[in-house]
C-alpha cells in the first residue's frame, strides 16, 4: 500500500519465523555525487542517534528490547542504489506483553531517521570522523581482497557508463572527500527524495503499523529509478594485465548478453549459468578444474540487470592462455548443444532445490515482495517460476548461449 506518493508499505504475514523483521529500503539513482555520503550515512545510522548518542547507549537500548538487532546494508541493481535499514526482534508470541516490541522498534527507527546525531546542518564531527575512518579501513581491506579488486577491474573494462563502474560501497577517493556537512546533506536528500519501501515480515498489526508510519510525516516524492541497464556490444575485446605481489593469479572474463529480466531468454540464461559454472557438476568445474587441474577455484555468475556474465578463476600465471582457451571451449560446446539431457535436468533440479530452500529465509521473501512491486507482470510467482523452469528445453539453452559474446578480459599476474 502507498501511504503517500513514493512511500510504500509491504506486509508479509507469517508465523514461520521466531522473529519479526522490518526492512526500510531507500532507493535512488546511482550517482558519484551521493554514493559516498550514503555509505557514510549508513555507518552513522547504525552507530548512534540524538537519543542514544554513544555506541554503548545505542547497543544497550537494543539489548533491553529483548536483544533486538539493528543494522544497515548497501546494494545495487542496474542504475539504482539501495540503502537498507534492517530491524529484527522477537515475536509477540514469545513475550508476555502484546504489540509492545513492534511499537518500540518503530520508535527506535524514527529516532534514527529524524533525530540523528547532528547539529541540524552536519553530523556530529567526532562520531563522523570515527565512522569515516572505519569505512576507509573496510574499503582498504576490500582492495586487499584480490578477487574484489579483479571484479572491480573487470567492471571498469566492461561497462561504458561511469555510474555502472561505481561499487555499492563507493571508493576510497570518494569517501575521503566527504565531510560531516556533505554526508548530512546526502542523508537529508535520501529522506526527502528517495523512494521508500517498508517491509514487515512476521506477525504485525497492519492498521497499527500504518498509523505509526504515517506519524513519520514523509513528504511526497517521485524518483525515476532505472533498474535495468543495457549497453551495446563492441566487437573490440577490452583487455588489461596487471602485476601484483600475489601467490595466485586471477583471470576474469566478461561476456555480453542481450536478455533482460522477464523476457523469454531470462530463465534459459539462469539454467545456462548453472550448467556452465554455477554448481559442482558444471562444465567449468568439471573440465577446467577437475580434469585439467588448471584452476584452484572457478565459477560463473551473471547480472540480468546489466547484461554481464562473469567467469573468474584462480590459476597459476603460466596457465593463462590455456585456461582462457578452455573456458571459451566450454561456452562454444554449450552453443553447439554439446551437453546431455541428464546434465540439463540435473541443473534444473539444483536450481529448483536452491529456490525452494531460499523460501525459508526472510530476506528472500522480502526481495521477492520488492521485485513483485517494481516489476509488476514481469515478475513470476514461485509456482509460475518453477513451471517455467521445467519448460526450459535444450533448444532454449542453445539459443541463450548464442547471446554470449566475449567483451573483456582482466588478468592479475601473480608470482
Amino acid at each position: 500500500m502507498e501511504i503517500i506518493k513514493g512511500v510504500h508499505l509491504h506486509f508479509i504475514q507469517s508465523e514461520k519465523f521466531k522473529t519479526n523483521k522490518i526492512k526500510v529500503r531507500f532507493s535512488a539513482p546511482m550517482s558519484e555525487k551521493t554514493i559516498a555520503g550514503r555509505v557514510l550515512t549508513a555507518s552513522m545510522l547504525e552507530t548512534s542517534n540524538a537519543l542514544y548518542p554513544t555506541s554503548q547507549a545505542f547497543r544497550e537500548k537494543l539489548a533491553n528490547l529483548y536483544g533486538a538487532n539493528y543494522s544497515t546494508s548497501l546494494s545495487r541493481r542496474g542504475l539504482v542504489h539501495y540503502l537498507d535499514i534492517n530491524l529484527s526482534f522477537v515475536r509477540d508470541q514469545f513475550l508476555s506483553r502484546k504489540n509492545m516490541l513492534a511499537d518500540e522498534m518503530l520508535d527506535f527507527l524514527k529516532a534514527s531517521l529524524f533525530f540523528p546525531l547532528s547539529n541540524g546542518k552536519a553530523f556530529d564531527t567526532k562520531t563522523f570522523e570515527i565512522e569515516k575512518r572505519n569505512v576507509l579501513t573496510d574499503l582498504e581491506a576490500e582492495i586487499e581482497n584480490h578477487f574484489y579488486h579483479a571484479h572491480r577491474e573487470l567492471n571498469n573494462l566492461f561497462y561504458d557508463l561511469p555510474e555502472m563502474r561505481i561499487p555499492r560501497v563507493a571508493t576510497i577517493e570518494l569517501v575521503e572527500k566527504e565531510t560531516a556537512e556533505t554526508s548530512f546533506a546526502a542523508f537529508q536528500q535520501m529522506l526527502n527524495q528517495d523512494q521508500i519501501d517498508f517491509f514487515f515480515i512476521g506477525d504485525f498489526n497492519e492498521i497499527a503499523v500504518r498509523e505509526k508510519i504515517q506519524e513519520f510525516h514523509f513528504s511526497e516524492r517521485e524518483q525515476p529509478l532505472q533498474l535495468s541497464y543495457q549497453q551495446n556490444y563492441s566487437n573490440i575485446t577490452r583487455e588489461k594485465l596487471e602485476q601484483r605481489d600475489v601467490h595466485q593469479s586471477i583471470v576474469e572474463l566478461a561476456y555480453h548478453f542481450s536478455s533482460q529480466y522477464g523476457d523469454r531468454g531470462h530463465l534459459p540464461l539462469i539454467v545456462l549459468n548453472g550448467l556452465l559454472g554455477g554448481f559442482a557438476h558444471s562444465k567449468l568445474f568439471v573440465n577446467v578444474r577437475e580434469k585439467e587441474s588448471l584452476a584452484y577455484t572457478i565459477s560463473s555468475s551473471f547480472d540480468i540487470f546489466s547484461g554481464l556474465m562473469r567467469i573468474y578463476a584462480g590459476i597459476d600465471r603460466a596457465n593463462r592462455t590455456k585456461t582462457i582457451a578452455l573456458i571459451n571451449r566450454q561456452i562454444l560446446d554449450l552453443k553447439r548443444g554439446h551437453f546431455t539431457d541428464e546434465e540439463l535436468e540435473q541443473t534444473k533440479n539444483m536450481l529448483k532445490n536452491s529456490i525452494l530452500l531460499a523460501q525459508d529465509r526472510q530476506n528472500t521473501l522480502i526481495e521477492r515482495a520488492y521485485m513483485s512491486s517494481v516489476l509488476g507482470k514481469k515478475f513470476l510467482s514461485l509456482e509460475a517460476w518453477l513451471k517455467a523452469l521445467d519448460n526450459v528445453s535444450k533448444a532454449d539453452l542453445i539459443e541463450a548461449a548464442q547471446q554470449l559474446k566475449l567483451q573483456a578480459i582482466y588478468f592479475m599476474e601473480g608470482k
